[in-house]
C-alpha cells in the first residue's frame, strides 16, 4: 500500500510543471509577444509584480517571459511604435478608445509551482544556421501557414548578438523541441526584422511600415536562453 501511494507521489512530481523565469528587455517586448497585430492577442499574467507571457514548454519546463513592473491592472493599452512615436504600453480602464490594441491581463498566483534556474539542454536540439536572413525567411515562412505574424528572440551570447526561434521547420527531432539560432553580426535591437524578398534584405527597424516587406515580431531578452549560454562561434 506505501509503495503503491509513493509511486503515485513520485509520478505526480514528474509531471508537475517547473517554471524557468527568462527576463525579458522591457514590457513593451512582451505586449509586443503577446499582440497580434489584428487587434486581437493572448493574454498575459501578473504576478508578485512580474508581468508574464507563458512561452514554450521543453520536458517538463515552462519558459515564462517576464518584466518587471511596478503598475498593475486587468487590461493594457499597447501603443506600437509609428514613424514619430514610440512604442508604449500601460495599464488602463478605458477600453473605449477605438483602432487600438488591448491586452487582457490574468492576475495570477504562481507561487505554488516550482521553479528551476536553468532548462537541461539534453531537452533542446540546437541547430545554427548560418545567414540570419535564411532564419527570419524560414520563420516568416512558416508562420504565414497559420496566418500568424511570426516572432523571433533577439539575445546577447558572450560579445555576440544572436536571433533564435523554435521549431522553424518540423522533421529533425521527434522527442526534443529545436531551436535554430544565427548570429547577427549588428548589436542593434529593434522592434520587428523586416525583410526585403526582392532583396533578400534583412534590417531591423521599429515599426511596421510599408507593404513592400515581410516582418517578424522580435522579442529582445536581456538574458540568453541557458543552453546557448556557453556557446561561442
Amino acid at each position: 500500500m506505501e509503495e503503491g501511494k509513493k509511486e503515485k507521489k513520485e509520478k505526480k512530481d514528474k509531471e508537475e510543471s517547473k517554471i524557468f523565469y527568462l527576463r525579458a528587455v522591457s514590457v513593451e517586448d512582451l505586449c509586443r509577444y503577446a499582440c497580434k497585430f489584428d487587434f486581437t492577442s493572448d493574454t498575459l499574467l501578473l504576478s508578485n509584480s512580474r508581468l508574464i507571457a507563458l512561452g514554450e514548454r521543453i520536458g517538463e519546463t515552462q519558459i515564462a517571459y517576464y518584466a518587471a513592473t511596478k503598475e498593475s491592472g486587468s487590461v493594457l493599452l499597447y501603443e506600437p511604435a509609428g514613424y514619430e512615436t514610440k512604442e508604449r504600453a500601460s495599464f488602463t480602464t478605458n477600453t473605449d478608445l477605438p483602432n487600438k490594441q488591448y491586452i487582457n491581463v490574468m492576475r495570477v498566483d504562481l507561487g505554488k509551482f516550482a521553479t528551476t534556474s536553468t532548462i537541461a539542454s539534453k531537452g533542446v536540439q540546437l541547430i545554427a544556421v548560418e545567414d540570419p536572413v535564411d532564419l527570419v525567411r524560414a520563420v516568416i515562412r512558416n508562420a504565414s501557414h497559420d496566418e500568424k505574424l511570426a516572432h523571433v528572440y533577439s539575445f546577447s551570447v558572450g560579445a555576440k548578438r544572436a536571433l533564435g526561434a523554435f521549431d522553424v521547420i518540423d522533421g529533425l527531432s521527434n522527442d526534443r523541441l529545436a531551436f535554430f539560432y544565427a548570429y547577427t553580426g549588428s548589436s542593434k535591437n529593434g522592434n520587428f526584422a523586416r525583410y526585403d524578398y526582392r532583396n533578400n534584405v534583412l534590417d531591423f527597424v521599429n515599426s511596421m511600415e510599408g507593404h513592400s516587406y515581410m516582418y517578424a515580431k522580435i522579442i529582445n531578452l536581456a538574458e540568453p536562453f541557458p543552453f546557448l549560454e556557453k556557446t561561442n562561434k
